[in-house]
């Protein structure tokens, strides 16, 4: 069996975490009932919802959702509902694995201290980028978010954010990750599997058109350094610094306009289908790699 990366000396205990259940059938039937359960808690709690409400009233909500994604309930509930997907994967570690969440992140203030450094490296990056670096794509004020509401709508954001990124987090660099290195030592797997899945997932032609690619090749790098990360902390609190600390500057700082804008502040005016996002992606990527570094930095691995 090939050695352990030496960088990735603390993955060894992150991944001793998952114990003896850690076969290929076992691990796609984890992915099958989490998905499964969540979309059926899902489901749930939109009929229950809908008897609360009234059914009127939350078809135009998930309409909105939906097909467009441009007012702050709407944005709030599609990352929100992520979190039955995350119910979903418990269900599953607890059936199938007999472990909980927590197995997925490591030592908890280990993870702690790597989530609150790297997510103020990833803000205090970006921030500061935006406000030094000139750009083509000038920005406007989103005249449906003022600040006071903004503010007001700040703590909800956060919380949403962190649900919908974390729970990919935990199912990408937390079971996956975990699964696929108890069984196959050498990094390339762990790192590029999940890696590579969570890129596919990304992929959206209806709402991205020719820039689809572009996405889900940075969608994929991405997953590469936030695996990266993780096995060189050995937890998963720096994985979901950098998700949650981009995901966050992404809808709440400046954000593509269209689809998912509705808590943004600022807006870029072009939708994911413009033609001159795809001539980005070069600087978007140098962006995230700069980021990683800065975490590495920050985190001293």
């Amino acid at each position: 069996m090939p050695k352990t990366h030496r960088g990735y000396a603390p993955h060894a205990a992150f991944v001793a975490l998952a114990g003896d259940r850690a076969e290929p059938w076992r691990t796609v039937a984890g992915l099958a009932v989490a998905f499964a359960a969540g979309l059926a808690l899902y489901q749930l709690a939109m009929a229950v919802l809908a008897s609360l409400l009234g059914p009127s009233f939350m078809r135009e909500l998930l309409d909105e959702a939906t097909y467009y994604g441009d007012t702050p309930r709407a944005v709030l509930l599609s990352l929100f509902s992520y979190a039955f997907f995350g119910a979903g994967l418990a269900m599953a570690l607890s059936g199938l694995h007999g472990r909980g969440l927590r197995s997925l992140i490591g030592p908890w203030e280990a993870a702690l201290s790597d989530f609150l450094r790297t997510m103020l490296a990833v803000l205090a990056l970006y921030s500061g980028l935006t406000l030094l670096l000139p750009s083509d794509l000038g920005l406007l004020r989103n005249d449906e978010m003022s600040v006071g509401l903004w503010l007001t709508l700040l703590p909800l954001s956060l919380s949403a954010i962190a649900v919908q990124a974390g729970t990919e987090e935990l199912v990408f660099r937390g079971y996956l990750q975990q699964q696929i290195a108890a069984r196959v030592r050498a990094w390339p797997a762990w790192v590029l599997v999940p890696s590579l899945l969570f890129g596919a997932l990304h992929f959206a032609p209806g709402s991205a058109g020719a820039n689809a690619v572009a996405f889900m090749i940075w969608a994929t790098l991405f997953g590469i350094l936030a695996a990266d990360l993780t096995g060189r902390t050995g937890t998963l609190g720096a994985a979901l610094g950098f998700h949650i600390g981009i995901n966050a500057f992404a809808l709440m700082g400046t954000a593509l306009s269209g689809p998912g804008s509705g808590l943004a502040l600022y807006l870029v005016p072009v939708e994911a289908d413009a033609a001159e996002l795809a001539q980005m992606l070069p600087v978007e990527i140098a962006t995230l790699l700069v980021a990683w570094l800065a975490v590495r930095l920050a985190l001293k691995v």
